[in-house]
């Protein structure tokens, strides 16, 4: 029960950190997120991976933990990571492999946000995975492939 508290308390804490910091700069909260990102509690985890995602190129240093998160037990945990790992942008390029992955995870909305990711690091690796989740068996997903393609080609010509 304590640390329920402690871990909810602590992401009270980042929370309203994130509504304080300023929209140019909110690096500084990283740290917490990633703390609050290997709580026990899946809503926290969750939690914390979106706003992780909110922050985006500037949370940098949360790729490899968010690529960690992407073979959590909880689905919304890692929706969460592959979708924050997109907006993190170029920078999560190294995620690739682990998001090729979460392309065959048995839950449609995991591989979705994995295809958009895969689309925004902006890695050529991500082609041949984007390509095959064309073929996937919920149009969503399929849809987020084409999608994450079309975004990959925008930032490898740039």
């Amino acid at each position: 029960m304590k640390r329920t508290l402690a871990a909810g308390a602590l992401l009270g804490l980042v929370l309203a950190g994130t509504r304080l910091a300023s929209a140019e700069d909110r690096s500084g909260e990283v740290s917490g997120l990633l703390i609050t990102l290997k709580s026990e509690k899946a809503t926290e985890r969750a939690a914390a991976a979106r706003i992780l995602g909110e922050i985006g190129p500037q949370a940098k240093d949360a790729v490899a933990p968010l690529t960690d998160a992407l073979r959590d037990s909880e689905r919304e945990v890692r929706q969460n990571a592959a979708t924050a790992l997109g907006y993190i942008g170029k920078a999560a390029a190294p995620a690739v492999p682990a998001l090729a992955g979460a392309l065959s995870d048995k839950d449609w909305q995991v591989r979705r946000a994995a295809a958009l990711a895969l689309g925004r690091t902006g890695s050529k690796d991500a082609e041949k995975p984007l390509k095959q989740a064309q073929k996937d068996k919920v149009e969503g997903v399929r849809d987020a492939a084409k999608q994450g393609q079309r975004e990959l080609k925008k930032a490898l010509k740039k």
